[in-house]
């Protein structure tokens, strides 16, 4: 379902009068709300977890002869939130690729941004994050190198009325059900929020079933 659909079937869920919304654009009154609460609805979902699946997606970039630190934007990422940092690999031809070794900052920044190791150049083979998100390449690159890996998106929205919520087909009444509960919660109405209440718990658990990373275990300690 696209935007409009959603709020069509909130609305319809609601039991409020008419057909409406039209258009999610440019309403006022109670089918804003309707409108609004769709909106507020899909961006909850999504800020559950920083780490799902369908925010999960990949970035590549080419380094620059001397250049250390690479920022989301260098990389040219507009819906930037986090790095998947175990998973970046660099190649200057793709029979070449190998992974760099990611260290946290605190870490990398006692040995590498210590003494001569600060203006050594080469072939990376570390990286870490920076506090403001860039990542930070060890050696510093003497030539062009392509970089690539996976990164989570930022919360997406949608504002108009063809715009696909990024979650996947099956689960998307989520966003109706969450949405009837922000209407429940407005009007006190009741039944209406605990009818949400069920239907979004359920589709929840398996919403995060499908779209979280496998739990795994440690070696025992003993």
């Amino acid at each position: 379902m696209n935007f409009l659909a959603l709020c069509q079937r909130l609305r319809q869920e609601a039991g409020l009068s008419g057909t409406g919304p039209a258009s999610v654009l440019s309403q006022t009154g109670e089918m804003k709300r309707v409108v609004d609460w769709i909106a507020s609805a899909y961006e909850d979902i999504q800020n559950l977890h920083e780490t799902w699946k369908f925010l999960r997606t990949d970035f590549s970039f080419s380094t620059i002869a001397s250049t250390q630190d690479y920022t989301p934007a260098a990389a040219s990422l507009t819906d930037f939130a986090s790095w998947v940092k175990d998973d970046i690999r660099i190649y200057s031809s793709v029979e070449d690729e190998y992974f760099l070794e990611y260290y946290p900052w605190a870490i990398f920044r006692q040995a590498y941004y210590f003494g001569t190791h600060r203006t050594a150049t080469g072939r990376p083979t570390v990286v870490t994050v920076k506090p403001n998100n860039a990542l930070c390449l060890w050696q510093i690159p003497n030539a062009i190198f392509t970089v690539n890996g996976e990164y989570y998106k930022s919360t997406q929205t949608m504002s108009a009325n063809a715009d696909i919520p990024v979650l996947p087909t099956r689960f998307q009444m989520i966003i109706v059900w969450k949405g009837l509960m922000h209407y429940g919660a407005y009007a006190g109405a009741e039944e209406k929020y605990a009818h949400g209440n069920k239907e979004y718990t359920k589709l929840i658990s398996m919403l995060e079933f499908d779209q979280l990373e496998d739990m795994t275990f440690g070696e025992p300690l003993a």
